[in-house]
């Protein structure tokens, strides 16, 4: 049986934030542009969000090259265990969820 190890500082999640500017600014804009720029700012929005830390993507990514997990990237926690593994020195079975790095560092603590 295949084992795999991730230290548990990585268990978590990391700042995901971004910004949306109306204009690009790298390019030249017109009168206009730079007038809406001055009175209204150029942030269209900001986005404020985590992601897993990079390396549970990692690993989480070998695992899926490996064929022992389907990865479902439209949702959280959709990813689903295709053959079994043993991750720090769990099991995780066939048909078994593999969720996101934060809810994993509570399923290694409590699981048999």
């Amino acid at each position: 049986m295949r084992e795999f190890f991730i230290p548990e500082e990585y268990l978590t999640d990391v700042p995901n934030n971004r910004i949306k500017y109306k204009y690009d600014t790298t390019k030249e804009l017109t009168h206009e542009q730079l007038l809406d720029i001055l009175v209204n700012g150029n942030i269209q929005y900001r986005i404020y969000g985590t992601k897993d830390h990079p390396e549970f993507t990692e690993l989480r990514e070998l695992l899926e090259k490996e064929g022992y997990i389907k990865v479902e990237r439209s949702w959280s926690n959709g990813d689903r265990v295709l053959k079994s593994f043993k991750l720090n020195e769990k099991m995780f079975k066939k048909s078994q969820q593999f969720p996101c790095a934060a809810a994993l560092k509570w399923q290694l603590k409590y699981k048999d």
